[in-house]
């Protein structure tokens, strides 16, 4: 009989572990695997036997276990590494399959025009991106899940098995249109002012606009008015639209302070230093993938 280590990589269950979390639901995983839901329940309750705990939490919505992050760490390594493989083995055949990279994408990046800019590298490798998009401060999870194989993120330590690369400083500013500033601080911006100007700040976690007011002008989170928008575009819009101020990458708001339309609040004036982390041992995928970011950051990015 093989060693129990040899019967818990069985890569059909845990292909079904892997689609059951990409897409959320029993249902959509088996319709994706061509199965029936029971069929992915059983391979999930199989998976769990052999390796003796329970490795996906049936709540809302589904996640893995800490040990279930591990195997989908390594089964997800495995694929890229085979695909790696498949195509030195066949690189003159036009037909060599598409891969496929899951890496952790922050909203600013994209916002500022990350996928155009990489572009021209992502189609000759045939890289398809599926972006998970977070804060850059909470990036680094989705890595040491084993949930994306590459982030982008403010930690410049990285995690075991993985490599961190300075991509350079982000800067960012405060801004809001030519009305709200007469309306809100014409008087100057000051932490009266601030508890009395309505904010667009992203998301639910801590993010650099709550950041900044907390250690610039002592306010906290009930002491200011705020819109909470988790999208990039939707929140520049927000303060173009005279609805509130926003602290935005300086490169978003480029166009509409050339115009004269949209004013720079000096006092959220900073800069974020980020970090491309991305396992040790990566594919020509994902290399192409490293040296796309790289190219990016090298013409958004202060050094």
């Amino acid at each position: 009989m093989p060693p129990p280590f040899l019967l818990m990589f069985d890569y059909k269950l845990l292909e079904a572990l892997d689609m059951v979390l990409r897409c959320g639901s029993f249902d959509a995983a088996a319709k994706r695997l061509h199965l029936t839901p029971s069929a992915i329940s059983q391979r999930i309750r199989q998976l769990e036997e052999r390796h003796g705990e329970v490795l996906l939490r049936r709540e809302t919505p589904l996640s893995a276990t800490a040990s279930g992050e591990q195997l989908l760490a390594h089964v997800r390594q495995v694929r890229l590494l085979e695909a790696d493989l498949a195509t030195r083995f066949d690189a003159s055949n036009d037909d060599v399959a598409w891969s496929n990279l899951r890496v952790g994408i922050t909203a600013d990046s994209l916002a500022i025009g990350l996928i155009a800019a990489i572009a021209p590298n992502l189609v000759p490798a045939k890289l398809l991106l599926d972006c998970v998009v977070e804060d850059e401060a909470y990036t680094l999870d989705l890595l040491r899940s084993g949930d994306v194989i590459g982030c982008i993120s403010t930690q410049p330590l990285s995690v075991a098995g993985c490599v961190a690369i300075p991509l350079g400083q982000l800067p960012y500013i405060g801004v809001a249109n030519v009305k709200f500033v007469a309306q809100y601080f014409a008087c100057g911006v000051t932490a009266h002012s601030l508890a009395g100007a309505p904010a667009a700040v992203f998301g639910q976690k801590e993010s650099l606009h709550r950041r900044l007011l907390r250690e610039r002008f002592a306010l906290l989170d009930a002491q200011f008015p705020c819109y909470v928008i988790p999208e990039s575009h939707a929140l520049y819009a927000a303060a173009k639209s005279g609805l509130a101020y926003a602290i935005v990458p300086r490169a978003q708001a480029a166009a509409e302070l050339s115009a004269g339309t949209m004013r720079e609040i000096a006092e959220f004036t900073t800069a974020v230093p980020l970090y491309w982390h991305h396992w040790a041992r990566p594919t020509r995928p994902a290399l192409a993938l490293t040296a796309a970011i790289e190219q990016f950051a090298a013409h958004h990015f202060c050094r």
